[in-house]
């Protein structure tokens, strides 16, 4: 089978995966790949089918059924805000949620309210390659993936350190030290496969001894790859 491209709007890429470990993060979005324009019907997915999307590696059936339980509990808390001047609304992307354990499926279906965030794309989403997100290790690393991909067109993304904070759920006890370290360094490092000169800058603010902003330069890598087929589980996407 052909790449599986993963496809949302970009306003998912501004809502904080709280607590998602970097696995969880590859079945929610080969979720999101499988989900894409189904409308708000009920989905379902063999456990096979999901286990090789996400490239899931563990064998144990109770502890696959773990994994998608957690990951539905975190998916629960992701919240979709809006806000004008007299009301403020938040929306969970996916409303219903089962897992068999004796027929070995999940089924999901999408929030009706949220449904543009992965149906009918024309404009402002972005796209990547499933098999290059599961294959990053860091749940930083792959929050920053797709935030790169997002901004590829431009090879530039600048943005304040509190946002950044927010968006990689990066822990309030982490000074600067840290984030270079446990934040930054495997971002750079994992993600050089798949973007070429990817060059990290950070800017102190003018008055302050303190990184106020961090700005992101990168070439997106063209992948020669040879792709092993999987089955054909999703169409090819264009």
């Amino acid at each position: 089978m052909a790449k599986i491209k993963v496809r949302y709007r970009n306003d998912l890429n501004l809502i904080p995966m709280r607590n998602f470990e970097a696995k969880e993060m590859d079945l929610f979005f080969s979720i999101c790949a499988k989900m894409k324009d189904q409308g708000t019907a009920k989905v379902r997915f063999d456990f096979e089918q999901l286990r090789e999307l996400s490239a899931y590696k563990p064998t144990s059936l109770d502890r696959f059924s773990d994994s998608l339980e957690s990951v539905y509990d975190k998916m629960m808390h992701l919240s979709y805000r809006t806000e004008t001047e007299d009301e403020i609304e938040r929306f969970a992307l996916f409303t219903g949620f089962k897992i068999s354990k004796k027929e070995q499926y999940v089924e999901i279906s999408v929030n009706p309210d949220l449904e543009h965030l992965i149906n009918r794309l024309t404009k402002e989403f972005t796209k990547f390659e499933l098999e290059e997100f599961t294959e990053i290790r860091s749940s930083y690393a792959k929050t920053m993936y797709r935030l790169l991909k997002q901004f590829k067109s431009t090879g530039f993304y600048k943005v304040k350190i509190e946002e950044f904070r927010t968006i990689l759920d990066i822990p309030e006890s982490y000074k600067m030290g840290n984030i270079d370290q446990r934040v930054l360094k495997p971002i750079k490092d994992e993600l050089a496969p798949y973007f070429d000169d990817l060059k990290i800058i950070k800017h102190k603010a003018r008055k302050e001894n303190k990184i106020a902003v961090i700005e992101f330069r990168f070439k997106e890598k063209k992948s020669n790859k040879n792709f092993v087929p999987l089955h054909n589980w999703l169409e090819e996407s264009n």
